[in-house]
């Protein structure tokens, strides 16, 4: 079994329990998912099966958005709702709608650097963060580079607003909607997280975890309809391909960053990209 899902995720779950859930209902063993979904948060959560758990880097450069409540008034330790109050604002800070949306606006466009939850993913030592912050070890995250793609004030009545952001792989909305405490003298926390897009992946077009089955598995031409490709036709070259022969492909022009080899019944063989002028296997479909 091989091919791709879009799923709900619904709140309340990790999105590890969601490909816990799938693997008895699809049969298959190889279940992997596209950037992880807190507990507390819901929506689109690609899943990959089977082979097709080595193409994450085909996603990475897609664009996630969400939308996002924040409360005004505390700061927590997960920068979210499940977390411990750690202060809460001793003098309110309360902005008209547009100060906070010029405020938004003007920090959190573009290219930034942003400072990771200490309950994340992040590796330090070899331990992740959150495996450190719950054994109360006191350790630094060094801010990362991330890119916001658009940002909205959707709606603000205080102590609560909501916001729609686009954002880069690695970005956190936690820490987002945490620094939007910050700037504006106040403190906040995340309250409600749904992730509506991957790319062209929209939240519409998501299955719920309870209706899934294995007929909603996506191929790989149609979750990437406009994938470059080339067709091979000859038998001996497909073997040659299928193990890795990097001679046949060293003079194959690649137009875009990647291009997909396939025979003549469209089927995956192989998917190609060029690296510092030479042709590479990114993956092969064995």
């Amino acid at each position: 079994m091989k091919g791709f899902l879009i799923v709900n995720k619904p709140k309340g779950i990790t999105s590890f329990d969601v490909i816990r859930k799938l693997k008895p209902i699809l049969k298959e063993k190889r279940i992997g998912h596209v950037g992880t979904l807190d507990p507390f948060a819901s929506g689109v959560l690609i899943i990959a099966l089977g082979r097709y758990t080595k193409l994450f880097f085909l996603f990475d450069d897609l664009y996630k958005e969400y939308i996002a409540e924040g409360v005004f008034g505390e700061s927590r330790d997960t920068d979210d709702v499940e977390g411990r109050v750690l202060e809460k604002t001793k003098n309110q800070n309360i902005l008209s709608f547009n100060e906070l949306e010029a405020l938004i606006k003007n920090n959190f466009l573009g290219s930034i650097l942003q400072k990771p939850p200490i309950y994340s993913a992040k590796k330090i030592y070899g331990k992740r963060a959150y495996d450190l912050a719950r054994e109360n070890k006191e350790f630094q995250l060094k801010s990362v580079n991330v890119f916001i793609n658009n940002i909205e004030l959707l709606e603000y009545n205080y102590p609560y607003f909501r916001i729609k952001t686009s954002v880069s792989k690695g970005t956190y909305i936690r820490a987002i909607v945490r620094d939007i405490g910050e700037i504006t003298n106040n403190l906040a926390y995340t309250k409600d997280l749904i992730r509506t897009s991957i790319g062209d992946y929209n939240i519409d077009n998501a299955i719920n975890l309870e209706n899934i089955n294995a007929n909603n598995i996506i191929s790989f031409f149609d979750m990437f309809k406009n994938f470059d490709k080339l067709v091979i036709e000859d038998e001996k070259d497909i073997k040659q391909i299928l193990s890795g022969n990097t001679k046949l492909i060293e003079n194959i022009n690649i137009k875009n960053k990647y291009l997909a080899l396939v025979d003549r019944d469209n089927n995956l063989l192989a998917i190609i990209n060029n690296i510092n002028n030479s042709n590479r296997y990114s993956f092969i479909d064995v």
